[in-house]
């Protein structure tokens, strides 16, 4: 075979030394150059902002949500000593006011009350007896003293009479307290006897019966009928118990465009009752106010529409004020007793500082600085 020449040696190597320096040379070039590597990202604290402490009016409002619902009244039977004897209604119906809606069982009241009667009636027989004979024995002793002379015999005629009157007027107080307590027994039967039916308080339709039938007791103070007044609109809290608008001046529904002025209905004993038996917490209810024939701004409310309830409290003017995620609560607990200290965090010279407070009143925006803090101190605001 015959060997490369020492010309064509050198041109091979010469191509490959020219090939290597220009592999060096793009290399070095800064537009060849790769991407450079990442530099470490460093998390910002994104500065809270600061803000002076200022004097302004505190309004507190308090907002919750309610339901309009007709108004309805819970109707119970009293007397839950005797069965059902007829239900004259059923649930959909239209009543009138006064209408009998449902009654129970009175042979058992009617057999108390005869009997109290009677006996009344046999105590006046019984006085009126014994009254007469006391007359009769009173005017004989009297004419037995009129016969005797001026002596012992008489002396001892007029002490007989004397406690035989004592012992007459004794067992005439104590038949009248029994008479008393007979008649006053009666008043008391006759009284109940409203209580044995259960008549529509107002116009308006049954919302709901209790599954009873007769012969069935009823459930005594809880409610037994729902009786509804379509004529009449309430608005019903969904959340909040009637202690949440207590310290309220005034209180507004808010649908759409127009505030309605609301008054509080408040629960009857029996209500309440009913409520504690089946463990539920009443919410509060509300009453539209009409303003003559219908409502302000001409519009009627529509059933089962959810609405704002606008609660405004008398408010507080030209009082320390911060905003409300200006001001903090720590609570921490020891020995079984729990303390709850509010604080703030102040600008000091471009220091965070922590500075405790006691607040007042508060806003959905502001809240009242009692102590703690000075006009125009800057506060930092999370």
């Amino acid at each position: 075979m015959t060997k490369p020449s020492k010309a064509l040696r050198g041109a091979v190597v010469y191509i490959f030394i020219i090939f290597t320096f220009m592999q060096i040379l793009c290399s070095c070039s800064p537009g060849a150059a790769g991407p450079p590597p990442p530099e470490l990202v460093r998390p910002v604290e994104a500065p809270a902002d600061i803000v002076p402490v200022v004097r302004g009016d505190i309004k507190p409002i308090k907002v919750t949500e309610g339901i309009v619902v007709p108004y309805s009244q819970g109707l119970n039977f009293l007397m839950a000593d005797a069965p059902i004897a007829q239900i004259y209604v059923t649930h959909g119906q239209n009543v009138e006011e006064g209408e009998l809606l449902a009654e129970l069982d009175t042979s058992y009241w009617q057999e108390r009350l005869d009997g109290a009667r009677a006996e009344l009636e046999h105590l006046e027989r019984v006085i009126s007896h014994e009254n007469l004979i006391a007359d009769i024995n009173e005017e004989s002793f009297e004419i037995n003293i009129g016969r005797l002379e001026e002596s012992d015999e008489k002396a001892v005629a007029l002490l007989n009479l004397q406690e035989f009157q004592k012992r007459d007027s004794i067992r005439r107080e104590t038949q009248e307290l029994e008479r008393s307590r007979l008649q006053n027994r009666i008043d008391s039967l006759e009284a109940q006897k409203d209580g044995y039916y259960i008549r529509a308080p107002y116009s308006g339709v049954i919302l709901s019966i209790e599954p009873l039938m007769t012969g069935d007791y009823p459930p005594g103070r809880n409610p037994y009928i729902y009786l509804a007044d379509p004529n009449r609109l309430t608005l019903r809290c969904l959340t909040e118990q009637t202690s949440f608008f207590s310290s309220a001046d005034t209180v507004k529904a808010v649908i759409g465009d127009d505030e309605f002025p609301i008054e509080i209905i408040y629960y009857t004993l029996e209500e309440q009752l009913a409520f504690y038996y089946e463990g539920i917490t009443p919410p509060a209810r509300f009453e539209f106010t009409r303003e003559g024939d219908g409502y302000p701004g001409g519009n009627t409310p529509s059933i089962d529409k959810r609405v704002l309830i606008m609660a405004y409290e008398t408010g507080r003017e030209d009082v320390l004020c911060i905003p409300v995620n200006a001001a903090h609560i720590e609570t921490a607990s020891e020995d079984g007793t729990v303390s709850r200290q509010e604080f703030a965090y102040v600008d000091v010279n471009g220091v965070r500082e922590r500075r405790d407070i006691r607040s007042g009143r508060r806003s959905d925006i502001s809240i009242e600085v009692v102590d703690g803090l000075a006009e125009g101190e800057l506060v930092y605001v999370d």
